[in-house]
């Protein structure tokens, strides 16, 4: 049975554009900060409170390397948003 309520929260912060942009950029590798920023075109500040949501919602990690801190996508949890989404849409056989 899909937890209803986490699957809507998943579907609520991934309503906004930038979000979802992010999400598309970091499935092709990590990135810091500024590379997401010029890469997205938004405001650094924008970047960082859009990671921090996502972070929070565990779509997203990070690692830190050096001076910086490169993002990547939480692979595990994205897995299983992934499969109450397919079970949500499920069609049952008639």
């Amino acid at each position: 049975m899909v937890d209803a309520e986490k699957l809507a929260g998943a579907f609520k912060l991934l309503s906004v554009e930038a979000r979802i942009r992010i999400v598309q950029v970091l499935k092709r590798r990590a990135l810091c900060v500024t590379e997401l920023t010029s890469q997205l075109g938004i405001s650094q500040s924008a970047t960082s409170q859009h990671l921090r949501v996502l972070k929070d919602a565990r779509i997203v990690k990070f690692q830190k390397r050096g001076f910086h801190v490169y993002y990547h996508l939480d692979v595990q949890n994205i897995a299983r948003i992934h499969k109450a989404t397919s079970e949500l849409f499920e069609l049952d056989g008639d």
